[in-house]
């Protein structure tokens, strides 16, 4: 439950933290984050896809892109670590 916490967590830190519409796109870390997540957790699916996902906050400006792919290899690398079988997460 601890690390389902921490992950939430992240993904709401990348909420605050990351902007619009324009800008760069999903880095493959989030992409695979998002995927590992949905396969995971699909309780935060919608939390962590606004946030993360191909058309979600963090894709606005180049720094957010950076700080959000930062939270996504955290994120996965706890996950995995909880799910170290799970496909989507490798």
């Amino acid at each position: 439950m601890r690390k389902s916490l921490s992950i939430i967590a992240v993904a709401l830190l990348g909420t605050l933290a990351c902007g619009g519409d324009d800008g760069p796109e999903q880095s493959a870390e989030c992409k695979k984050y998002v995927a590992c997540v949905n396969a995971t957790m699909p309780e935060i699916r919608a939390t962590v896809d606004a946030a993360y996902g191909a058309d979600g906050t963090c894709w606005q400006t180049d720094d957010s892109a950076r700080l959000c792919t930062a939270y996504c290899t955290d994120g996965l690398t706890q996950i995995r670590g909880r799910h170290p079988d799970e496909s989507a997460c490798r």
